[in-house]
């Protein structure tokens, strides 16, 4: 314990490691070594098998620094006990059920709040779902994800893409020079939808009935060794950094993309038989959500190219920032119990892409309204239709201790205040449902957020 707390107390906190430019330390072979003499990187590369690399990137200085001198003042029995309390705890949800449960009750127990363990199927299906996971991708499209689905979720992303044009063009607070390098940034995002056109080859991967734990190493090392393949050549712009069977979406900013998985392409987020409104203020605010992440406090540091490059005037940088820190200080603000908050600069990135990719979407749909004219159902019209949908996207319960932890450790706001938040901020949201001062969401205009 003493050993971890060492470690951890030099680390970049959540915060801190969201600044892409503090982690980006370029250092060649020698330069490691000799800063970090203690550690034996020659015995650990030759290890892995890694020998031919020109530069590496040191993400965590101070981590280095700190582990450099630990590796010279603790005894070799602590450094032991440490490394085989690791094997041990990274173990034991493959071993024995008594272990098994004991590694649940702490993590999930005591950290979230979770009482019992999922049944035996669901664990069996997230097994071979973290080690074989695109052959049960496969499964999954054949049976949830349709050609017309896909078609009409392409069409969405092209409206946005649309929208968010119009946005950049009829920006007040940026100059035509940085409007210019936006454009062509957002014209450069690449899109996937489904799953990827090239499946996994698994054929290497011994899967044997010898044991539990010796298949999750096996894995384990197939992972790695796929991973070190990949060194030195080109990029494989085809590859997914999550499986079609996830409820998620996900932005890369080094490779300027935008990725939708099938299981996303479901209800509540997108529902076949739901009119435009619905599905406009659910997958429509997702899909905003993702691009406008190529353009929040860390994802606009990055050209279209994926480098990372300022593209921004000096002037512009700081009005931008100045947008920002209203969000940073309503979110600040939101309390979940009387002593914990949430976290303006955790959550920042998350919550650009909220508020910017909603008054997207609501813009995209202001454009497909005047093809095909909306109609008041049950009482609401499309206005207020198309906030419902994104309100009923993030539903959840929570317990008091995941919830905590999600406060101390997520860069998402909780749901609730994803929405709250979000609408709040929206004038479009005011006019919809009549919202004045006096009611509990109004936020007076000088405080509202305001940035894409």
């Amino acid at each position: 314990m003493a050993f971890e707390t060492a470690l951890a107390k030099p680390s970049m906190n959540r915060t801190e490691r969201r600044n892409q430019e503090k982690q980006y330390n370029k250092r060649s072979y020698n330069q490691l070594v000799q800063a970090y003499p203690a550690i034996d990187f020659k015995t650990y590369f030759s290890e892995i098998k890694l020998s031919k690399f020109d530069s590496l990137i040191v993400s965590q200085p101070a981590f280095f620094e700190a582990l450099n001198q630990l590796l010279t003042t603790q005894s070799l029995e602590s450094i032991k006990a440490y490394l085989n309390w690791n094997v041990m705890n990274t173990s034991a949800g493959y071993l024995n059920s008594a272990l098994e449960k004991q590694n649940f009750y702490f993590y999930s127990t005591v950290l979230t709040g979770t009482t019992e363990q999922k049944p035996l199927w669901k664990r069996g299906i997230a097994a071979a779902n973290s080690i074989v996971g695109e052959l049960l991708g496969q499964l999954f499209v054949e049976k949830t994800f349709t050609p017309e689905s896909k078609k009409r979720v392409n069409a969405m992303v092209d409206d946005i893409v649309a929208a968010f044009k119009v946005r950049i063009n009829g920006l007040t607070w940026m100059s035509n020079e940085t409007k210019e390098k936006a454009l062509i940034k957002l014209a450069s995002f690449n899109r996937k939808f489904g799953y990827p056109d090239k499946w996994k080859d698994y054929s290497k991967l011994e899967i044997k009935d010898d044991s539990y734990l010796a298949n999750q190493y096996r894995a384990s090392e197939f992972g790695f060794q796929d991973m070190i393949n990949n060194l030195g050549k080109p990029i494989d712009r085809g590859r997914w950094g999550m499986l079609p069977q996830t409820v998620n979406a996900y932005y890369s900013p080094t490779l300027n993309e935008i990725v939708f998985p099938a299981a996303i392409m479901q209800p509540p987020f997108f529902d076949a038989d739901a009119d435009d409104a619905v599905n406009y203020g659910s997958i429509g605010a997702v899909i905003g959500h993702e691009l406008t992440h190529g353009f929040d406090d860390q994802g606009a540091k990055y050209g279209a190219d994926g480098n990372l490059k300022s593209w921004w005037t000096e002037e512009d940088k700081k009005l931008f920032e100045g947008k920002t820190k209203v969000l940073v200080n309503q979110f600040n603000n939101y309390y979940v119990s009387d002593s914990l908050h949430i976290n303006g600069e955790l959550t920042l990135g998350e919550n650009i892409a909220d508020l910017g990719g909603l008054t997207i979407a609501f813009e995209a749909y202001q454009m497909r309204l005047k093809k095909n004219p909306g109609e008041v159902i049950n009482g609401f019209t499309p206005e207020q239709r198309f906030f419902i949908g994104f309100a009923q996207i993030w539903k959840n319960n929570v317990r008091p201790e995941a919830l905590r932890q999600l406060i101390l450790t997520d860069p998402h706001s909780p749901g609730e205040f994803r929405v709250l938040g979000t609408l709040s901020n929206m004038p479009q949201f005011y006019q919809a449902f009549g919202i004045k001062e006096g009611d509990k969401m109004y936020r007076k205009t000088e405080d509202r957020a305001n940035i894409w």
